[in-house]
Protein backbone atom coordinates (compact mmCIF):
# COMPACT_ATOMS: atom_id res chain seq x y z
CA UNK A 1 0.00 0.00 0.00
CA UNK A 2 3.00 2.14 0.16
CA UNK A 3 3.11 2.55 -3.28
CA UNK A 4 -0.45 3.72 -3.39
CA UNK A 5 0.50 6.34 -0.22
CA UNK A 6 3.07 8.01 -2.74
CA UNK A 7 0.85 8.36 -5.40
CA UNK A 8 -1.73 10.36 -3.23
CA UNK A 9 1.40 12.19 -1.73
CA UNK A 10 2.64 12.69 -5.47
CA UNK A 11 -1.07 13.91 -6.88
CA UNK A 12 -0.60 16.75 -3.11
CA UNK A 13 2.52 17.99 -4.40
CA UNK A 14 1.38 18.76 -7.79
CA UNK A 15 -1.89 20.38 -5.96
CA UNK A 16 0.26 22.74 -3.92
CA UNK A 17 2.35 23.43 -6.68
CA UNK A 18 -0.46 24.42 -8.80
CA UNK A 19 -1.80 26.45 -5.72
CA UNK A 20 0.85 29.01 -5.66
CA UNK A 21 -0.94 30.97 -8.48
CA UNK A 22 -1.95 33.93 -7.72
CA UNK A 23 -5.47 34.77 -7.34
CA UNK A 24 -6.97 37.81 -7.78
CA UNK A 25 -7.80 39.61 -4.58
CA UNK A 26 -11.08 40.49 -5.12
CA UNK A 27 -12.10 37.07 -5.70
CA UNK A 28 -10.14 35.24 -3.08
CA UNK A 29 -12.51 34.20 -0.28
CA UNK A 30 -10.60 33.57 3.02
CA UNK A 31 -12.77 29.93 5.02
CA UNK A 32 -14.80 30.35 7.94
CA UNK A 33 -14.49 26.79 8.61
CA UNK A 34 -13.46 26.01 12.19
CA UNK A 35 -15.14 22.81 13.27
CA UNK A 36 -13.51 20.11 15.24
CA UNK A 37 -14.83 16.51 14.06
CA UNK A 38 -13.77 12.86 15.01
CA UNK A 39 -11.67 13.94 18.49
CA UNK A 40 -9.81 10.92 20.16
CA UNK A 41 -7.73 10.08 23.20
CA UNK A 42 -5.42 7.39 23.37
CA UNK A 43 -2.88 6.96 26.13
CA UNK A 44 1.00 7.87 25.20
CA UNK A 45 1.23 3.81 24.50
CA UNK A 46 -1.26 4.51 21.77
CA UNK A 47 -4.29 2.02 23.09
CA UNK A 48 -7.22 3.36 24.52
CA UNK A 49 -9.23 5.28 21.61
CA UNK A 50 -11.79 7.77 23.63
CA UNK A 51 -14.56 9.80 22.04
CA UNK A 52 -16.11 12.70 23.60
CA UNK A 53 -19.74 11.95 26.03
CA UNK A 54 -21.64 13.72 23.54
CA UNK A 55 -21.82 13.56 19.19
CA UNK A 56 -20.54 15.75 16.96
CA UNK A 57 -21.26 18.79 16.49
CA UNK A 58 -19.29 19.15 19.63
CA UNK A 59 -19.92 22.02 21.71
CA UNK A 60 -17.33 24.50 23.10
CA UNK A 61 -16.87 22.40 26.37
CA UNK A 62 -15.81 18.23 25.62
CA UNK A 63 -15.97 15.55 27.92
CA UNK A 64 -13.93 12.95 27.69
CA UNK A 65 -13.83 9.95 29.53
CA UNK A 66 -11.17 7.42 30.86
CA UNK A 67 -12.01 4.55 32.58
CA UNK A 68 -10.65 3.28 35.98
CA UNK A 69 -8.62 0.70 35.16
CA UNK A 70 -7.50 -0.06 31.86
CA UNK A 71 -7.03 -2.59 29.61
CA UNK A 72 -10.89 -2.99 30.91
CA UNK A 73 -10.63 -6.46 32.82
CA UNK A 74 -7.20 -5.65 34.86
CA UNK A 75 -7.17 -3.70 37.58
CA UNK A 76 -4.39 -1.04 36.03
CA UNK A 77 -5.48 2.16 37.31
CA UNK A 78 -4.94 4.69 34.42
CA UNK A 79 -3.82 8.01 34.52
CA UNK A 80 -4.63 11.65 32.93
CA UNK A 81 -1.56 13.01 33.29
CA UNK A 82 -0.06 11.88 29.48
CA UNK A 83 -2.87 11.32 27.02
CA UNK A 84 -2.40 11.63 23.13
CA UNK A 85 -5.13 13.90 21.94
CA UNK A 86 -6.27 13.60 18.04
CA UNK A 87 -8.69 15.07 15.74
CA UNK A 88 -10.22 16.35 12.69
CA UNK A 89 -9.44 19.89 11.27
CA UNK A 90 -10.53 21.45 8.27
CA UNK A 91 -7.76 22.17 5.88
CA UNK A 92 -7.18 25.95 5.83
CA UNK A 93 -6.76 26.15 9.72
CA UNK A 94 -5.00 26.36 12.46
CA UNK A 95 -5.37 24.47 15.90
CA UNK A 96 -3.27 25.93 18.75
CA UNK A 97 -1.61 24.81 20.48
CA UNK A 98 -1.37 21.71 18.30
CA UNK A 99 -2.81 18.13 19.16
CA UNK A 100 -0.56 15.51 20.35
CA UNK A 101 1.13 14.31 23.73
CA UNK A 102 -0.38 16.33 26.88
CA UNK A 103 -1.22 16.30 30.87
CA UNK A 104 -5.52 16.47 30.85
CA UNK A 105 -5.18 16.25 34.46
CA UNK A 106 -7.21 19.71 34.77
CA UNK A 107 -9.17 20.84 31.09
CA UNK A 108 -6.87 22.40 28.75
CA UNK A 109 -8.69 24.82 26.26
CA UNK A 110 -7.55 24.73 22.39
CA UNK A 111 -8.04 27.32 20.07
CA UNK A 112 -9.50 26.66 16.30
CA UNK A 113 -8.26 29.51 13.57
CA UNK A 114 -9.85 29.87 10.82
CA UNK A 115 -8.39 31.20 7.45
CA UNK A 116 -10.69 34.46 7.53
CA UNK A 117 -9.20 34.83 11.08
CA UNK A 118 -12.24 33.74 13.25
CA UNK A 119 -11.62 31.34 16.30
CA UNK A 120 -13.66 28.91 18.44
CA UNK A 121 -12.36 28.24 21.81
CA UNK A 122 -12.71 24.30 22.86
CA UNK A 123 -12.24 23.31 26.48
CA UNK A 124 -11.26 19.63 26.74
CA UNK A 125 -11.90 17.60 30.08
CA UNK A 126 -11.10 13.90 30.99
CA UNK A 127 -12.40 12.74 33.74
CA UNK A 128 -11.51 9.31 35.42
CA UNK A 129 -14.98 7.40 35.16
CA UNK A 130 -15.23 3.52 37.17
CA UNK A 131 -17.37 1.59 34.58
CA UNK A 132 -21.01 1.37 34.78
CA UNK A 133 -21.77 -1.94 33.35
CA UNK A 134 -24.54 -3.46 34.81
CA UNK A 135 -25.08 -6.43 33.04
CA UNK A 136 -25.90 -10.60 32.78
CA UNK A 137 -23.91 -11.06 30.03
CA UNK A 138 -24.48 -15.09 30.56
CA UNK A 139 -26.03 -17.40 32.44
CA UNK A 140 -26.23 -20.98 32.77
CA UNK A 141 -27.94 -23.68 34.92
CA UNK A 142 -25.31 -25.29 36.43
CA UNK A 143 -27.02 -29.40 37.15
CA UNK A 144 -29.68 -29.18 34.16
CA UNK A 145 -26.60 -28.10 31.75
CA UNK A 146 -28.86 -25.33 30.56
CA UNK A 147 -28.18 -21.87 28.75
CA UNK A 148 -30.27 -19.14 29.36
CA UNK A 149 -31.21 -16.64 27.07
CA UNK A 150 -30.24 -12.84 28.02
CA UNK A 151 -33.04 -10.00 26.90
CA UNK A 152 -32.64 -6.36 28.47
CA UNK A 153 -33.47 -7.50 32.40
CA UNK A 154 -34.60 -10.43 31.96
CA UNK A 155 -33.24 -14.08 31.47
CA UNK A 156 -35.12 -16.39 30.23
CA UNK A 157 -34.70 -20.48 31.02
CA UNK A 158 -36.49 -22.77 28.03
CA UNK A 159 -38.85 -24.77 29.58
CA UNK A 160 -37.78 -27.91 29.99
CA UNK A 161 -38.67 -31.66 31.81
CA UNK A 162 -35.47 -31.17 34.38
CA UNK A 163 -36.62 -30.60 37.86
CA UNK A 164 -35.15 -27.16 38.58
CA UNK A 165 -36.12 -26.41 42.39
CA UNK A 166 -32.63 -26.97 43.67
CA UNK A 167 -29.89 -25.57 40.79
CA UNK A 168 -26.49 -23.51 40.97
CA UNK A 169 -26.19 -21.20 38.58
CA UNK A 170 -22.92 -20.24 36.21
CA UNK A 171 -23.00 -16.40 35.64
CA UNK A 172 -20.77 -14.10 33.72
CA UNK A 173 -21.15 -10.79 34.74
CA UNK A 174 -19.86 -7.00 33.11
CA UNK A 175 -16.34 -7.29 34.22
CA UNK A 176 -15.79 -5.54 37.86
CA UNK A 177 -19.55 -5.91 38.42
CA UNK A 178 -21.13 -7.83 41.34
CA UNK A 179 -24.30 -9.54 41.99
CA UNK A 180 -27.16 -10.60 45.20
CA UNK A 181 -28.21 -12.88 45.89
CA UNK A 182 -25.08 -15.41 45.13
CA UNK A 183 -25.99 -17.36 42.41
CA UNK A 184 -23.43 -20.32 43.47
CA UNK A 185 -25.79 -20.88 45.85
CA UNK A 186 -29.00 -23.36 45.20
CA UNK A 187 -32.32 -21.81 44.36
CA UNK A 188 -35.92 -23.00 42.88
CA UNK A 189 -35.64 -22.01 39.16
CA UNK A 190 -39.15 -23.45 38.20
CA UNK A 191 -40.49 -19.51 39.54
CA UNK A 192 -38.79 -16.44 38.85
CA UNK A 193 -35.77 -16.03 40.89
CA UNK A 194 -34.47 -11.90 41.25
CA UNK A 195 -30.81 -10.68 41.04
CA UNK A 196 -29.09 -7.03 41.60
CA UNK A 197 -26.29 -6.25 39.72
CA UNK A 198 -24.11 -3.59 41.20
CA UNK A 199 -21.60 -1.94 39.10
CA UNK A 200 -18.12 -0.58 39.97
CA UNK A 201 -19.79 3.01 40.10
CA UNK A 202 -22.80 1.63 42.14
CA UNK A 203 -25.34 1.59 38.91
CA UNK A 204 -27.71 -1.22 39.60
CA UNK A 205 -29.89 -3.71 37.35
CA UNK A 206 -32.96 -5.52 38.54
CA UNK A 207 -32.96 -8.90 36.61
CA UNK A 208 -35.18 -11.42 36.81
CA UNK A 209 -34.66 -15.28 35.42
CA UNK A 210 -38.13 -17.22 34.67
CA UNK A 211 -39.02 -19.72 32.60
CA UNK A 212 -40.10 -18.73 28.94
CA UNK A 213 -39.11 -18.49 25.34
CA UNK A 214 -37.45 -15.73 23.32
CA UNK A 215 -39.68 -14.58 20.33
CA UNK A 216 -37.93 -13.33 16.93
CA UNK A 217 -38.85 -10.70 14.89
CA UNK A 218 -40.77 -12.25 11.74
CA UNK A 219 -37.64 -10.16 9.66
CA UNK A 220 -34.31 -8.60 10.06
CA UNK A 221 -32.92 -7.42 13.92
CA UNK A 222 -33.78 -5.75 16.47
CA UNK A 223 -31.09 -4.37 18.29
CA UNK A 224 -27.27 -3.71 17.78
CA UNK A 225 -25.07 -3.86 20.97
CA UNK A 226 -21.71 -2.57 21.04
CA UNK A 227 -19.46 -5.60 22.50
CA UNK A 228 -16.00 -4.08 22.17
CA UNK A 229 -13.72 -1.34 20.66
CA UNK A 230 -10.03 -1.52 20.55
CA UNK A 231 -7.63 0.71 18.96
CA UNK A 232 -4.70 0.01 17.13
CA UNK A 233 -2.33 0.34 19.82
CA UNK A 234 -4.32 -2.30 21.87
CA UNK A 235 -4.65 -4.60 18.44
CA UNK A 236 -0.56 -4.15 17.90
CA UNK A 237 -0.94 -2.37 14.33
CA UNK A 238 1.45 -1.11 12.13
CA UNK A 239 0.39 1.78 9.53
CA UNK A 240 -1.17 0.85 7.10
CA UNK A 241 -0.75 -3.43 7.28
CA UNK A 242 -4.36 -4.15 8.62
CA UNK A 243 -5.68 -4.09 5.49
CA UNK A 244 -8.47 -6.83 5.90
CA UNK A 245 -10.19 -9.37 8.34
CA UNK A 246 -11.92 -12.58 8.44
CA UNK A 247 -13.63 -14.59 11.09
CA UNK A 248 -12.65 -18.42 12.48
CA UNK A 249 -14.61 -20.04 15.50
CA UNK A 250 -13.82 -17.82 18.50
CA UNK A 251 -11.22 -15.66 16.48
CA UNK A 252 -11.06 -12.66 13.92
CA UNK A 253 -7.44 -12.69 11.94
CA UNK A 254 -5.46 -9.96 10.94
CA UNK A 255 -2.39 -10.46 7.95
CA UNK A 256 0.02 -7.86 8.09
CA UNK A 257 -0.10 -6.30 4.62
CA UNK A 258 3.01 -5.42 2.92
CA UNK A 259 4.05 -6.27 -0.96
CA UNK A 260 7.56 -4.87 -0.29
CA UNK A 261 8.81 -7.63 2.20
CA UNK A 262 8.85 -11.51 1.38
CA UNK A 263 6.94 -14.47 3.32
CA UNK A 264 3.60 -13.36 4.82
CA UNK A 265 2.67 -12.58 8.75
CA UNK A 266 -1.20 -13.06 9.88
CA UNK A 267 -2.02 -12.68 13.54
CA UNK A 268 -5.34 -14.02 15.23
CA UNK A 269 -7.49 -12.64 17.88
CA UNK A 270 -10.19 -13.44 20.40
CA UNK A 271 -13.19 -12.26 18.70
CA UNK A 272 -15.01 -11.89 22.36
CA UNK A 273 -12.47 -9.91 23.62
CA UNK A 274 -10.43 -8.82 21.33
CA UNK A 275 -7.31 -10.23 22.96
CA UNK A 276 -4.11 -11.18 20.71
CA UNK A 277 -4.63 -15.11 20.32
CA UNK A 278 -1.65 -16.45 18.62
CA UNK A 279 -0.14 -16.57 14.69
CA UNK A 280 -1.46 -17.99 11.73
CA UNK A 281 0.81 -20.98 10.54
CA UNK A 282 2.40 -19.25 6.95
CA UNK A 283 4.77 -22.21 6.35
CA UNK A 284 5.25 -22.37 1.98
CA UNK A 285 2.54 -18.88 2.14
CA UNK A 286 3.99 -16.03 0.53
CA UNK A 287 2.63 -12.01 0.10
CA UNK A 288 -0.87 -12.93 1.58
CA UNK A 289 -2.41 -9.56 1.44
CA UNK A 290 -6.01 -9.68 2.07
CA UNK A 291 -8.09 -12.53 3.97
CA UNK A 292 -12.19 -13.43 4.08
CA UNK A 293 -13.54 -16.19 5.82
CA UNK A 294 -16.22 -19.36 4.28
CA UNK A 295 -19.86 -19.52 6.11
CA UNK A 296 -17.56 -22.45 8.73
CA UNK A 297 -14.79 -20.48 9.59
CA UNK A 298 -12.34 -21.44 6.65
CA UNK A 299 -10.08 -18.52 6.07
CA UNK A 300 -9.18 -17.79 2.36
CA UNK A 301 -6.04 -15.70 1.42
CA UNK A 302 -4.83 -14.09 -1.46
CA UNK A 303 -1.34 -13.33 -2.24
CA UNK A 304 0.03 -10.08 -4.09
CA UNK A 305 1.92 -9.30 -7.47
CA UNK A 306 4.68 -9.52 -6.16
CA UNK A 307 4.84 -12.73 -4.30
CA UNK A 308 6.23 -13.35 -7.58
CA UNK A 309 3.82 -16.58 -7.57
CA UNK A 310 1.33 -15.98 -9.80
CA UNK A 311 -2.40 -15.45 -8.46
CA UNK A 312 -3.06 -18.07 -5.54
CA UNK A 313 -5.61 -18.66 -3.06
CA UNK A 314 -4.41 -20.77 0.08
CA UNK A 315 -6.92 -21.91 2.93
CA UNK A 316 -6.48 -22.47 6.74
CA UNK A 317 -9.50 -24.90 8.05
CA UNK A 318 -9.28 -22.98 11.31
CA UNK A 319 -6.74 -20.90 12.96
CA UNK A 320 -4.53 -23.98 14.06
CA UNK A 321 -4.47 -25.35 10.61
CA UNK A 322 -1.73 -25.75 7.88
CA UNK A 323 -2.48 -23.76 4.88
CA UNK A 324 -3.51 -25.47 1.74
CA UNK A 325 -3.03 -24.54 -2.10
CA UNK A 326 -6.52 -23.72 -3.27
CA UNK A 327 -5.96 -21.86 -6.66
CA UNK A 328 -2.76 -21.17 -8.52
CA UNK A 329 -3.36 -19.15 -12.11
CA UNK A 330 -1.36 -20.40 -15.04
CA UNK A 331 0.03 -17.23 -16.07
CA UNK A 332 -0.11 -13.35 -15.38
CA UNK A 333 -2.87 -12.89 -17.67
CA UNK A 334 -5.85 -12.96 -15.57
CA UNK A 335 -4.70 -9.56 -13.52
CA UNK A 336 -3.10 -8.24 -16.74
CA UNK A 337 0.48 -7.55 -14.82
CA UNK A 338 -1.54 -4.88 -12.40
CA UNK A 339 -1.89 -5.05 -8.81
CA UNK A 340 -4.34 -7.31 -7.23
CA UNK A 341 -5.08 -8.80 -3.56
CA UNK A 342 -6.25 -5.80 -2.14
CA UNK A 343 -9.80 -7.17 -1.29
CA UNK A 344 -11.19 -10.91 -1.65
CA UNK A 345 -14.87 -11.82 -0.38
CA UNK A 346 -16.05 -15.47 -0.01
CA UNK A 347 -20.18 -16.52 -0.04
CA UNK A 348 -20.79 -20.03 0.95
CA UNK A 349 -19.73 -23.28 1.98
CA UNK A 350 -15.91 -24.22 0.56
CA UNK A 351 -16.54 -27.68 1.50
CA UNK A 352 -19.89 -27.85 -0.26
CA UNK A 353 -20.53 -24.64 -2.90
CA UNK A 354 -19.15 -20.90 -2.97
CA UNK A 355 -17.93 -18.34 -4.75
CA UNK A 356 -14.82 -16.39 -4.38
CA UNK A 357 -14.28 -13.26 -5.45
CA UNK A 358 -10.84 -10.42 -5.75
CA UNK A 359 -10.11 -7.42 -7.64
CA UNK A 360 -6.75 -5.76 -9.29
CA UNK A 361 -6.58 -2.47 -9.22
CA UNK A 362 -8.54 0.00 -11.53
CA UNK A 363 -7.63 1.63 -15.04
CA UNK A 364 -7.88 4.94 -13.38
CA UNK A 365 -4.04 4.44 -12.09
CA UNK A 366 -3.06 1.88 -14.89
CA UNK A 367 -4.49 -1.33 -13.51
CA UNK A 368 -6.24 -3.74 -14.96
CA UNK A 369 -9.90 -3.23 -13.45
CA UNK A 370 -10.61 -6.67 -13.28
CA UNK A 371 -12.62 -8.99 -11.18
CA UNK A 372 -12.03 -12.13 -10.51
CA UNK A 373 -14.53 -15.25 -9.53
CA UNK A 374 -13.41 -18.86 -8.30
CA UNK A 375 -16.09 -21.10 -8.25
CA UNK A 376 -16.11 -23.94 -6.07
CA UNK A 377 -18.64 -26.80 -6.25
CA UNK A 378 -19.28 -30.05 -4.40
CA UNK A 379 -16.04 -28.98 -2.32
CA UNK A 380 -13.70 -28.41 -5.45
CA UNK A 381 -12.89 -25.51 -7.16
CA UNK A 382 -13.65 -25.69 -10.92
CA UNK A 383 -11.04 -23.83 -12.30
CA UNK A 384 -7.06 -22.84 -11.27
CA UNK A 385 -8.10 -19.95 -13.33
CA UNK A 386 -10.69 -17.40 -12.22
CA UNK A 387 -13.65 -16.05 -14.25
CA UNK A 388 -12.31 -12.65 -15.63
CA UNK A 389 -15.06 -10.29 -15.24
CA UNK A 390 -13.79 -6.58 -16.88
CA UNK A 391 -15.44 -3.99 -14.36
CA UNK A 392 -18.05 -1.57 -16.87
CA UNK A 393 -16.54 1.34 -14.56
CA UNK A 394 -13.59 2.75 -14.04
CA UNK A 395 -12.17 3.19 -10.47
CA UNK A 396 -8.59 3.82 -8.91
CA UNK A 397 -6.77 1.48 -6.40
CA UNK A 398 -8.99 -0.33 -3.64
CA UNK A 399 -11.97 -2.07 -4.80
CA UNK A 400 -14.12 -4.94 -3.82
CA UNK A 401 -16.71 -7.64 -5.63
CA UNK A 402 -18.70 -8.91 -3.09
CA UNK A 403 -20.97 -12.16 -4.09
CA UNK A 404 -24.59 -12.41 -2.63
CA UNK A 405 -24.71 -16.53 -3.47
CA UNK A 406 -23.00 -19.64 -4.30
CA UNK A 407 -23.43 -19.97 -8.05
CA UNK A 408 -21.48 -18.71 -10.78
CA UNK A 409 -24.77 -17.01 -11.81
CA UNK A 410 -24.82 -15.33 -8.56
CA UNK A 411 -25.11 -11.48 -8.52
CA UNK A 412 -22.68 -9.58 -6.72
CA UNK A 413 -21.69 -5.75 -5.16
CA UNK A 414 -18.76 -4.04 -6.95
CA UNK A 415 -17.75 -1.08 -4.25
CA UNK A 416 -15.02 1.51 -5.20
CA UNK A 417 -13.19 3.53 -2.44
CA UNK A 418 -12.37 6.23 -5.05
CA UNK A 419 -14.10 7.28 -6.59
CA UNK A 420 -16.33 6.48 -4.36
CA UNK A 421 -19.58 4.05 -5.61
CA UNK A 422 -21.82 1.37 -4.66
CA UNK A 423 -23.45 -0.68 -7.03
CA UNK A 424 -25.37 -3.96 -7.31
CA UNK A 425 -24.45 -6.00 -10.57
CA UNK A 426 -26.14 -8.84 -12.29
CA UNK A 427 -24.44 -11.92 -11.91
CA UNK A 428 -25.29 -13.16 -15.49
CA UNK A 429 -25.02 -10.05 -17.81
CA UNK A 430 -22.64 -8.32 -15.53
CA UNK A 431 -24.61 -4.99 -15.93
CA UNK A 432 -24.84 -2.89 -12.96
CA UNK A 433 -28.51 -3.42 -12.22
CA UNK A 434 -28.92 -0.79 -8.65
CA UNK A 435 -26.26 1.94 -7.29
CA UNK A 436 -26.67 3.38 -4.25
CA UNK A 437 -27.18 7.23 -4.57
CA UNK A 438 -24.51 9.86 -3.54
CA UNK A 439 -26.82 10.78 -0.66
CA UNK A 440 -26.69 7.20 0.72
CA UNK A 441 -25.98 8.91 4.19
CA UNK A 442 -25.87 12.22 5.48
CA UNK A 443 -22.04 14.09 5.80
CA UNK A 444 -20.13 11.09 4.20
CA UNK A 445 -16.58 11.27 4.74
CA UNK A 446 -16.37 10.60 1.35
CA UNK A 447 -14.64 7.18 0.75
CA UNK A 448 -15.51 3.90 1.04
CA UNK A 449 -13.30 1.21 2.84
CA UNK A 450 -14.86 -1.56 3.20
CA UNK A 451 -18.30 -4.01 2.43
CA UNK A 452 -19.71 -6.94 3.38
CA UNK A 453 -23.04 -8.67 2.21
CA UNK A 454 -24.99 -11.04 4.98
CA UNK A 455 -28.16 -12.39 5.56
CA UNK A 456 -29.78 -12.59 9.23
CA UNK A 457 -33.41 -13.34 9.92
CA UNK A 458 -34.93 -13.39 6.41
CA UNK A 459 -33.55 -10.18 5.67
CA UNK A 460 -30.71 -9.23 3.66
CA UNK A 461 -27.78 -6.46 4.60
CA UNK A 462 -25.29 -4.34 3.24
CA UNK A 463 -22.55 -3.14 5.66
CA UNK A 464 -20.42 -0.47 4.59
CA UNK A 465 -17.61 1.73 5.85
CA UNK A 466 -18.07 5.70 5.61
CA UNK A 467 -14.18 6.65 5.64
CA UNK A 468 -11.55 9.41 5.46
CA UNK A 469 -8.32 9.12 6.15
CA UNK A 470 -8.54 10.23 9.81
CA UNK A 471 -11.65 8.41 11.02
CA UNK A 472 -14.34 5.92 9.77
CA UNK A 473 -17.78 4.54 10.55
CA UNK A 474 -19.96 1.64 9.92
CA UNK A 475 -23.52 1.39 8.04
CA UNK A 476 -25.79 -1.16 7.39
CA UNK A 477 -28.17 -0.60 5.11
CA UNK A 478 -31.90 -3.03 4.48
CA UNK A 479 -30.92 -4.64 0.83
CA UNK A 480 -33.82 -7.28 0.52
CA UNK A 481 -35.43 -5.30 -2.08
CA UNK A 482 -32.54 -4.65 -4.22
CA UNK A 483 -34.70 -2.31 -5.99
CA UNK A 484 -34.37 -0.07 -2.60
CA UNK A 485 -30.32 0.38 -3.19
CA UNK A 486 -30.93 4.06 -4.15
CA UNK A 487 -33.18 5.29 -1.56
CA UNK A 488 -31.76 8.46 -0.30
CA UNK A 489 -31.60 10.10 3.00
CA UNK A 490 -34.62 12.64 1.85
CA UNK A 491 -37.01 9.54 1.13
CA UNK A 492 -39.29 9.06 3.58
CA UNK A 493 -38.29 5.05 3.04
CA UNK A 494 -34.66 6.05 4.65
CA UNK A 495 -35.57 4.78 8.02
CA UNK A 496 -36.40 1.47 7.04
CA UNK A 497 -33.39 1.98 4.44
CA UNK A 498 -30.66 2.60 6.54
CA UNK A 499 -31.21 0.09 9.52
CA UNK A 500 -27.97 1.02 11.30
CA UNK A 501 -25.48 4.18 11.74
CA UNK A 502 -22.16 3.86 14.08
CA UNK A 503 -21.75 7.02 13.28
CA UNK A 504 -21.25 7.94 17.35
CA UNK A 505 -18.88 4.13 17.40
CA UNK A 506 -16.44 6.55 14.68
CA UNK A 507 -13.03 4.97 14.49
CA UNK A 508 -10.24 7.77 14.28
CA UNK A 509 -6.89 6.89 12.74
CA UNK A 510 -4.07 8.94 15.33
CA UNK A 511 -1.46 8.26 12.09
CA UNK A 512 -3.79 9.19 9.15
CA UNK A 513 -4.94 6.85 6.75
CA UNK A 514 -4.17 8.02 3.73
CA UNK A 515 -4.84 4.96 1.60
CA UNK A 516 -8.31 5.50 3.64
CA UNK A 517 -8.33 1.70 3.57
CA UNK A 518 -10.32 -1.00 6.39
CA UNK A 519 -12.99 -3.87 5.80
CA UNK A 520 -15.65 -5.63 7.92
CA UNK A 521 -16.05 -9.67 8.18
CA UNK A 522 -19.57 -11.43 9.88
CA UNK A 523 -19.58 -13.86 12.10
CA UNK A 524 -21.59 -16.93 12.42
CA UNK A 525 -25.43 -16.78 13.48
CA UNK A 526 -25.28 -18.31 16.99
CA UNK A 527 -26.69 -21.85 17.53
CA UNK A 528 -30.10 -20.39 18.90
CA UNK A 529 -30.48 -18.26 15.65
CA UNK A 530 -31.34 -15.10 18.28
CA UNK A 531 -27.56 -13.28 17.48
CA UNK A 532 -25.07 -12.76 15.35
CA UNK A 533 -21.96 -10.31 15.11
CA UNK A 534 -20.11 -7.80 12.58
CA UNK A 535 -16.34 -6.43 13.09
CA UNK A 536 -15.42 -3.47 11.29
CA UNK A 537 -11.81 -2.33 10.73
CA UNK A 538 -10.21 0.64 10.53
CA UNK A 539 -6.28 0.41 8.77
CA UNK A 540 -4.20 2.73 11.29
CA UNK A 541 -7.37 2.39 13.70
CA UNK A 542 -8.83 0.15 15.22
CA UNK A 543 -11.84 -2.83 15.17
CA UNK A 544 -15.15 -2.29 16.50
CA UNK A 545 -17.12 -5.22 17.42
CA UNK A 546 -20.93 -5.58 16.88
CA UNK A 547 -23.83 -7.67 17.83
CA UNK A 548 -26.93 -8.39 16.00
CA UNK A 549 -30.41 -9.47 18.38
CA UNK A 550 -33.24 -10.56 16.13
CA UNK A 551 -35.33 -10.79 19.39
CA UNK A 552 -38.72 -8.92 19.66
CA UNK A 553 -38.27 -7.17 23.31
CA UNK A 554 -41.88 -7.59 23.54
CA UNK A 555 -42.62 -11.00 22.56
CA UNK A 556 -42.55 -13.73 24.87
Amino acid sequence: MKKLFNSILTIACMFLIGACAKIDPQFALKSDSKTLTSLQVNFADGTGGFHPTTPEPYGSNITVEIPWYYPEGSYKETSLDSLFVTGTIPNSSIMMPSFGLTNLSSPKSYTLKAQNGETQVYKITAVRKKSNKAEIVSFKLKEADINGVVVNNKVFIPYTDVNLSNQTAIVELSYYAKISPDPSAAHDYSKPVKYTVTADDGTTKEFSVELGTPVKLAKGFSAVKKLWSKSSGDLGFEDYRQLSIAISGDYFVLPNSNEWVGGSSIKYYNRKTGATAGNLNVTGVNGIYAVANDSKGKIVGINNLYAGNNVCLYVWDNVNAAPKLLARTTDWSTVAGAFYGRKVAVYGDLSANAIIMATTDGKNVGGANNVLKWTVQGGQIISQDPEVITYSKTYDYVAKAVPTGALPTSDFYFVSNSPAFMNYVNGVSESIQYSFNSSFINNPRGNIGGAAYFEFNNAKYFAVDDASAYSSAMHIFDVTDPAKISTSTSSGDYAAFHVFDGSADYIASPSPNWNVTGDIAIGNVSADGYTMTVYFLVTNGGVVAYELSCIDPNGF
